[in-house]
Order: C-alpha cells, then structure tokens, then sequence
C-alpha cells in the first residue's frame, strides 16, 4: 500500500473584465450559491446544517463518466465587498479534498478584477524514496493544473458579462 501525506495547494488566480462589478458579482451569486452551473449537470441539495448560517448544498453530478461529489458551507456572503467564501469537501476524491475559496469581484479602471483565492488540502502519494523534491514537483504540476482550471472558468465568466446581453 502507497503511504499518502497531505499537502496544500494556493492558487491566486485574477481577470480583469470590462463589465460593471454587480455584474460580476450576480455571476459569483449564480455559480455558488445559486449552484446554477452544478444544477444543469446533476443534483442539489440544501444542507439541513446549522453550521451551515449562510446556507449551503450537497451536490453530485457525472459528466463524460466523471463523478464530482461535494459538500459546500457558504462561510462568507459580503454583498457590499462583492465577496464570497466557501468551503467545500470533495467527497469524490480518493482520500479527500477540503477546499477554502474565496470569489471577488472587486472595481478596477475600466470595470472589474475578477479575483479568486483558493487553498486545497489533499493527500497524495508519498514518494517512493522520501524524495522532498519529488513532493514539491508534484504539488507544483497539481497546482499549475489547477490554475489552468481557475483561469479557464476566470474567461468563461469574462465572456458571459462582456458579452452584449
């Protein structure tokens, strides 16, 4: 059996978007508290947590044979700030994935920086060896993956709110 360690993934991630800040931030409402873009794909619950003072859902979904399960505690809804955080634990993920994410859009010369701040606790394969650099290199290759997803949703939503309506 491999030993798994866990590790922590930081992503910093931003876009800039020539779209007003509410507008941005009715994307952010519709993606994660509204789980618009999660309900067309699978399943949505509320959670029925008290923990849970800013709401949340528990959703499943399969695209292209892929199951992404999760829990989602809203832990911040700042309207005035245009922020939002949440945690999430990825159920689906061998061995478990905890995800703290916080979504904002924040007013920039000429409209809005879509900012996005995410740590990822994970457990991976230990190197055979004890091999730190190894480690390194593949939490390196996971967070560089992760930042090409980041990025890629970053220009889905550019492209939703600078496209007239």
């Amino acid at each position: 059996m491999v030993e798994q360690v866990p590790v922590t993934m930081v992503n910093h991630v931003a876009l800039e978007m020539a779209a007003a800040p509410d507008a941005v931030w009715r994307e952010i409402l519709s993606d994660y508290v509204e789980a618009k873009k999660f309900r067309e794909f699978g399943t949505i619950e509320p959670l029925d947590d008290p923990a849970a003072i800013f709401g949340g859902y528990r959703m499943r979904f399969e695209q292209d044979g892929v199951v992404d399960e999760r829990i989602v505690h809203i832990t911040e809804r700042d309207a005035a700030a245009r922020r939002l955080s949440v945690m999430a634990d990825y159920l689906s993920v061998p061995g478990g994935m905890r995800v703290y994410a916080t979504y904002h859009a924040r007013e920039a010369a000429g409209g809005t920086s879509y900012v996005i701040d995410c740590h990822t606790s994970v457990k991976v394969d230990a190197p055979a060896d004890g091999d730190g650099p190894d480690l390194a290199a593949t939490v390196a290759e996971m967070t560089s993956g992760a930042d090409v997803h980041l990025n890629a949703y970053l220009a889905s939503i550019k492209a939703r709110v600078e496209t007239p309506g």
